[in-house]
């Protein structure tokens, strides 16, 4: 038997989420805010796993809301800076607090975007082809029809 709560038609698919929609999760997502809290609300009547399922079947919403969490981390990790550089914080768990936050926003920054990370992978273009070429050589001396044998002629 199968499940039909989570599986979603062709049509449903392409009415799933509208432009203006997706256009507001990824300006949320760029905001700072995860996927599953924007969704959580009843505004787009769609799961999580409802939304996953949308974005393998449209690579380019796809690429769009990769781009749009990218650029959210970037922008809590903005966030991160600012109360590093202008909140007092007196309190020692507090201070604890924001830096295990400040830990788990540069781990999640190294996962999604190399631009935090320190394992960048380096782009090289390497031609792999090896010509070899055999040619006449023309300037060598040939030395085989003298005789160096006897060095007693002087």
């Amino acid at each position: 038997m199968s499940n039909s709560k989570n599986t979603i038609t062709p049509k449903q698919n392409q009415e799933l989420i509208s432009e203006k929609s997706l256009s507001t999760i990824e300006e949320r997502l760029i905001n700072g805010e995860t996927l599953s809290e924007i969704l959580k609300g009843n505004q787009y009547q769609c799961s999580l796993m409802k939304f996953y399922h949308y974005l393998k079947k449209n690579p380019e919403q796809e690429k769009r809301i990769l781009e749009a969490r990218k650029l959210g981390v970037q922008t809590l990790i903005d966030k991160l800076l600012q109360v590093f550089n202008y909140q007092e914080v007196e309190s020692p768990n507090e201070i604890l607090w924001i830096r295990e936050k400040a830990k788990f926003v540069q781990w999640v920054a190294g996962k999604i975007t190399d631009l935090y990370s320190d394992n960048k992978t380096i782009k090289q273009d390497i031609d792999t082809k090896m010509s070899i070429s055999w040619e006449e050589p023309n300037d060598l001396i040939d030395v085989s029809a003298e005789d160096v044998s006897s060095s007693n002629d002087i």
